[in-house]
C-alpha cells in the first residue's frame, strides 16, 4: 500500500471528532504522522516554518482554510506541498481556486477518503524526494561570482540547493559556485548556484543552477541512500496521528 522506508510528515487542521476519527484511520494505512491542529494560529505557525508532505484542511469558514492555504502556498517549506481539502457539496470550485491539489467530500466516507488519499500519494512522495534534505557538516569554499571567496561549511543538502553556515554574509541573489566530495564517495561535485536566502549571520541557502548530469546522478544516488539509512533507523513503524494542539473528545 506504501512504501516501507518512506515515512510522511503531514498536519491536519479540523476540531471536528468524526473527521479526526476517519482521517486517523486512513493516515495509518499510509505512514502519515499528521498533527493535529484545532485552531488556526498553529496551523499558521506549522505551515510557516516546518516542511509538510500533506496539509488536510477542513474546508469551514470558522477555521480560515483560505488564509491557512496561502500561507502554505506563500512559505518557502510548503509552496508545493500536498494539499487536500475536506469540503462540503458546493465548495469545491472555491478550494481549489485556493490552491488546493485534493479533495475528499464530507461527512467523510472511509472508503472513500481512502481512494482520494491513495490518489493523492504519489503526489505527496514525489514532492517528498524533491524536497528531502540530508544533514551534513561538510567543510566548501564558496566563491561568490565576481567577488572573493568565503569559507563555509555545508549543514544541509537537497537535490535542488543546500544550505551553508558560512564565516561571513552572504549577498542575496548573488549567483556562487562551490566543490565539495559528498561522505563516503572521493569524487567532487561541482556547482553553480544562486543565495536565495540569508540570515545575515552566516546561514544562507543555495539553490543550484547548473550541475553536470554525472554529478547530479551521483547526488540523487547518494541522497536516496542516506535517505534510506535515516527511515529505517528512526522510523521503523512510523505510522501515528498526533494530538499535539488540541485534544478533541
Amino acid at each position: 500500500m506504501y512504501e516501507e522506508n518512506i515515512r510522511l510528515d503531514g498536519l491536519l487542521l479540523s476540531p471536528d471528532a468524526q473527521v479526526l476519527d476517519v482521517v486517523n484511520q486512513i493516515v495509518d494505512t499510509f505512514a502519515i504522522k499528521v498533527e493535529v491542529c484545532g485552531e488556526v494560529g498553529p496551523a499558521l505557525d506549522a505551515v510557516a516554518h516546518r516542511h509538510l508532505d500533506a496539509l488536510i484542511v477542513d474546508w469551514h469558514r470558522a477555521y480560515a482554510p483560505t488564509r491557512v492555504v496561502f500561507a502554505a502556498r506563500s512559505s518557502s517549506p510548503n509552496c508545493n506541498s500536498t494539499i487536500v481539502a475536506l469540503v462540503d457539496r458546493g465548495s469545491e470550485t472555491h478550494a481549489l481556486l485556493s490552491g488546493v491539489n485534493f479533495l475528499i467530500h464530507k461527512p467523510l466516507d472511509l472508503q472513500h477518503a481512502e481512494r482520494c488519499l491513495r490518489a493523492a500519494y504519489g503526489t505527496m512522495l514525489q514532492q517528498r524526494r524533491r524536497a528531502a534534505r540530508v544533514t551534513v557538516d561538510l567543510p566548501v569554499a564558496v566563491r561568490v561570482i565576481g567577488g572573493d571567496q568565503i569559507e563555509a561549511k555545508i549543514i544541509d543538502i537537497s537535490i535542488g540547493g543546500l544550505a551553508l553556515r558560512c564565516s561571513e554574509s552572504l549577498p542575496v541573489n548573488r549567483n556562487v559556485s562551490a566543490a565539495f566530495a559528498l561522505p563516503g564517495t572521493k569524487t567532487s561535485i561541482c556547482l553553480c548556484g544562486t543565495v536565495v536566502n540569508a540570515d545575515g549571520k552566516g546561514r544562507a541557502g543555495i539553490r543550484f543552477s547548473f550541475m553536470s548530469e554525472e554529478d547530479r546522478d551521483l547526488l540523487h544516488e547518494w541522497l536516496a541512500n542516506e535517505l534510506a539509512k535515516l527511515d529505517n533507523a528512526e522510523f521503523p513503524a512510523g505510522v501515528a496521528l498526533d494530538r499535539v494542539n488540541q485534544t478533541i473528545s
